[in-house]
């Protein structure tokens, strides 16, 4: 399974602005589960057939929203 570490995530609403980010993109099928650490950072769970190509598409989504951005 592949994890990307998204910094700037604090709570539930978080997961569910990223996920409503995803499913606008089309990989809302992606997103297996999240988790959130401390320091404003949440752990991304993707799913396992997910493409490099799908992963990038992924990342770039996430990055494009405000307060956001994946450092893994």
């Amino acid at each position: 399974m592949t994890t990307l570490t998204v910094q700037g995530m604090h709570c539930d609403a978080c997961k569910k602005l990223i996920q409503m980010e995803l499913d606008d993109a089309g990989f809302g099928d992606a997103l297996v589960g999240v988790t959130l650490k401390p320091e404003n950072v949440g752990e991304l769970q993707l799913a396992e057939n997910l493409s490099a190509e799908d992963k990038e598409k992924v990342i770039a989504s996430i990055n494009s929203m405000e307060n956001y951005k994946v450092i893994t």
